[in-house]
């Protein structure tokens, strides 16, 4: 697939990018250049390779990798906030940064 100056556009218009005509050249000979070194993938042989679902293959590893929820004890929400804040506010508050 060649990566024409109106693809580069439409990526450029979606991603609300300003691009200018030097950079917009260098997008498409780049981009070419990711999209050829994939399909030099493509050509490779990989019939006698099995799918995977996962990255390690041991059972016992990946029943290990995931750890139980434990409910430990949390932090004390009034320690927590400043002591300017008020005490029934259930939330932080900050200051005002935009005007």
């Amino acid at each position: 697939m060649a990566i024409t100056k109106e693809i580069i556009e439409y990526i450029a218009k979606l991603a609300r990018l300003q691009l200018n005509e030097r950079e917009q050249d260098n997008m498409a000979v780049e981009i070419g250049q990711i999209i050829s070194y994939f399909d030099k993938l493509k050509e490779l042989d990989t019939s006698d390779i099995d799918s995977m679902e996962f990255l390690f293959m041991d059972e016992d590893t990946v029943e290990n990798s995931l750890r139980d929820d434990i409910v430990g004890k949390s932090y004390d929400r009034n320690k927590l906030l400043h002591p300017e804040e008020k005490k029934d506010s259930e939330y932080f508050t900050v200051p005002r940064v935009v005007e």
